[in-house]
């Protein structure tokens, strides 16, 4: 009861003081609150969040932003403009021997008991139905918006699985959001223990629809509340083929995530990777080619690797054009059970970098990185637990970010630079065309920034395919002759779609001008380009028709 009275008198207080706009004097009135009542039960974030949820849907009071962003936990997940779902597949089969990748019993290889993603597939018995409305749920009662997710596909080599399976999977992602509105009017009640968990029970006359075809289950999300904006998938270089990316466009997939590892390909074949910089090439340029964003997947400290050989490796990548990939996630190497190189550490043979050594080699790497690359990850999130040698610094970014400011490193990369929380206002952005080449033809970085400090508001990517002056064939019928938006991405706080609030950049005119400027861009240097395709996710459609572009295939494309 006293804690249920604590709760209202925090949010009566904060209600009534419009002045608190900080987390540092909502955590003062908090103590203030606890100080009037002896042996005080300490509330969290989300129990509050509960309750000011049920008082504006009871009427009692007005939502007001100010309040949301001081209840929201972990309000970066959605401070880039989406919402991120990550769901994983069923245990399955990986016939590679990489040295470093753990297997464990009833998990996909690579990954580890603890892992949030996997604690949550595991609860839900890998049923990516389950896994969305329980990943939507914590979102949502921690109100977050849930209209625009991003979904990742967790397991490194998807590839891998039995093709029905896979269009099953997907069919039911879909089914999952577009079903979630209707199935949270049957919510009876909701246990969280966690920002990431929340268990509920259903009415018990409700049932999911589930659509006949993948085709019907495309079709009802781009219109459902909460719509697939994007899809990423993970696999290995040498399963992307031009059958696969087909493949992956059925399914809707946006974009890929590859493991590169290294560019030194005696490193990868000493680490029992199979494949080379061969590989790796060909798929990033297929994947371009077929408007897909790339994520490159880099490991330091591999096994025979060194700081100098981790620095040029991933210095490879930026320097040489065949590579230039649209994100990056760096894992640095850590010993967990159930590996090969668990056996090679344990008999001395292999020794991970002290911490030391690795916080300077990530602000080195970090360093390198340059604006057109958003550095996505520099650190698997491994419980400290399952981990027998390598660093337990869970907030490794945050000491690289303060070694770079120590030595006066500049980051360059999208993530540092988003608009997020700053003060930067829309009136100082400008557009800046950055041109670079990238696996065999031009991309253009098109970008809605502030001059003054380089940070971003939106920006879009747009490629001239290899195919265009090879007079080759396009391996995809509706992209012959055409120019490809990649991505068009706005920053700041995640808005419900067609919803605008004051001091949120999402729904302002940053995205349909850069498309306009591409579209100038491509007709004054390319005439021989007769369209524009957009690689567009399934609820984002009604956006581009709205801009005139049409379905064809699995692009949006406009004629110019």
């Amino acid at each position: 009861m006293q804690k249920l009275q604590i709760i209202f008198d925090i949010l009566k207080k904060l209600i009534e003081t419009p002045s608190i706009t900080t987390k540092e004097e909502f955590h003062k009135l908090k103590n203030e609150v606890y100080s009037e009542y002896k042996n005080s039960t300490w509330v969290n974030d989300i129990s509050l969040l509960e309750k000011y949820r049920e008082m504006v849907l009871g009427g009692e009071t007005e939502e007001e932003l100010r309040i949301l962003k001081l209840l929201r936990k972990r309000a970066i997940r959605s401070l880039s403009g989406v919402s991120v779902v990550s769901v994983l597949t069923k245990p399955w089969h990986c016939p590679w021997t990489c040295i470093y990748c753990p297997s464990f019993a009833n998990l996909p290889k690579s990954y580890i008991p603890n892992e949030p993603a996997v604690m949550r597939a595991e609860l839900n018995a890998f049923d990516p139905i389950r896994q969305v409305h329980n990943r939507l749920r914590s979102l949502d009662i921690t109100w977050h918006n849930i209209d625009k997710c991003d979904i990742r596909i967790i397991w490194w080599t998807w590839s891998c699985y039995l093709a029905e399976y896979r269009e099953n999977y997907l069919k039911d992602l879909y089914d999952a959001h577009s079903s979630y509105e209707e199935l949270r009017k049957h919510i009876i009640s909701t246990y969280t223990w966690s920002d990431k968990f929340a268990s509920f029970k259903i009415g018990p006359w409700y049932e999911i629809h589930k659509s006949a075809t993948l085709e019907e289950a495309k079709k009802r999300n781009e219109t459902a509340l909460s719509r697939v904006i994007w899809i990423a998938v993970e696999t290995r270089p040498d399963y992307v083929t031009i059958s696969e990316i087909i493949s992956m466009r059925k399914y809707g997939v946006t974009r890929v995530e590859i493991w590169y590892q290294t560019t030194i390909d005696e490193i990868n074949i000493l680490n029992k990777r199979w494949h080379t910089n061969k590989e790796s090439i060909e798929a990033t340029r297929l994947l371009k080619d077929a408007w897909m964003k790339v994520v490159a997947h880099m490991m330091p400290n591999l096994y025979g690797s060194d700081v100098a050989s981790d620095i040029e490796s991933l210095k490879r990548i930026f320097d040489d054009s065949d590579f230039r990939p649209d994100e990056l996630k760096i894992y640095p190497m850590m010993v967990t059970a159930n590996s090969q190189l668990t056996e090679l550490w344990k008999e001395w043979k292999f020794k991970p970098y002290s911490d030391e050594e690795l916080v300077n080699l990530m602000a080195e790497m970090q360093a390198l990185i340059p604006e057109y690359i958003r550095l996505n990850r520099m650190y698997r999130d491994i419980p400290a637990t399952e981990i027998l040698a390598g660093s337990h610094l869970a907030n490794l970014r945050q000491i690289v970010d303060e070694l770079m400011a120590k030595k006066w490193y500049r980051k360059k990369d999208i993530s540092s630079r988003e608009i997020r929380l700053k003060d930067n206002m829309p009136s100082d952005a400008r557009i800046d065309v950055t041109e670079y080449d990238a696996s065999k033809w031009k991309e253009y970085h098109i970008q809605f920034l502030d001059t003054k400090d380089r940070t971003l508001f939106s920006h879009l990517r747009l490629r001239i395919p290899s195919q265009i002056f090879s007079w080759e064939q396009h391996f995809i019928n509706e992209l012959q002759d055409a120019a490809i938006i990649r991505e068009v991405h706005t920053y700041w706080d995640q808005l419900k779609i067609g919803e605008k609030w004051d001091g949120t950049w999402q729904h302002m005119w940053f995205g349909k001008s850069l498309m306009q400027r591409a579209e100038e861009i491509v007709r004054e240097k390319y005439p021989k380009v007769k369209k524009i395709a957009v690689i567009a996710g399934v609820g984002v459609r009604k956006y581009y028709e709205k801009n005139w572009y049409i379905l064809e295939g699995e692009y949006m494309i406009k004629y110019i």
